[in-house]
């Protein structure tokens, strides 16, 4: 069947993190840390990481059992608590999360051909949709409107915002469901087999694994995830479009 939408993931996949994950991190933290101490919260800086990143290892480590979205407020708050600040306000603890991803959200960057890749698909008429796994919905959005990429996508949809995470089939069927497209003629974009390619099979649709990030000589053939397709660079959507169109 034709090709007639694309659901597209967006860390990895549309934009990029260039900067080393390490130093990042320990900005990231020490943001956190800073907000905190502005609020009068003195934390010490060691017990506030263990903590928050034991809560995170618990928490997204279920989704791969129950594919639920474990909001990051939420495993700020329990991590507060670990340190003896329960009942934090919310409006406390979402700026403290906002501080915390602030420096990540100043190195991602759109890859070189994401924009020209947007304009062609759009330009031969398919559906865009954009489907992300997130623990806070308001970053993901500043991510979207900072890069101008709301414009090219209809629907959005955000993990955060719905309770459940790729790679939950009803997600991508809703996106169906909104299209009235039948699966078949729906393909995924994303850089995470588990998520991105297992969510596209388990809804009936195709699944180009975006391995700009990855290494894609290290797969398996074995492994039980196989996508439909790999690109190196989103220009080469538009050549596995042309050539799955050619088959048809």
């Amino acid at each position: 069947m034709k090709i007639r939408g694309l659901i597209f993931d967006l860390g990895h996949t549309l934009i990029t993190l260039p900067e080393d994950p390490e130093t990042v991190r320990r900005e990231m933290f020490a943001a956190a840390i800073w907000e905190l101490r502005r609020h009068g919260i003195e934390v010490e800086g060691s017990a506030f990481v263990d903590a928050v990143e034991r809560w995170m290892a618990l928490r997204y480590g279920r989704w791969r059992e129950d594919w639920r979205e474990y909001p990051l407020v939420e495993t700020f708050a329990l991590a507060l608590g670990d340190l003896g600040y329960d009942g934090l306000s919310d409006g406390i603890v979402r700026e403290v999360v906002r501080a915390f991803l602030a420096p990540q959200e100043a190195c991602w960057q759109p890859f070189p051909d994401t924009f020209t890749t947007l304009e062609e698909l759009r330009c031969r008429n398919y559906r865009l949709g954009l489907l992300t796994n997130s623990g806070d919905a308001d970053h993901s959005w500043r991510l979207i409107d900072r890069f101008g990429l709301r414009r090219y996508f209809d629907p959005i949809v955000i993990s955060a915002a719905v309770g459940w995470r790729k790679p939950h089939p009803a997600l991508f069927q809703q996106i169906a469901a909104t299209w009235a497209l039948p699966p078949q003629a729906i393909v995924v974009v994303g850089d995470l087999l588990d998520a991105d390619i297992r969510g596209a099979h388990l809804a009936g649709m195709r699944g180009i694994w975006a391995a700009m990030s990855s290494e894609p000589s290290s797969m398996p053939s074995s492994h039980p995830i196989q996508p439909d397709a790999i690109v190196r660079s989103l220009s080469e959507i538009l050549m596995v479009l042309s050539h799955w169109e050619d088959e048809a």
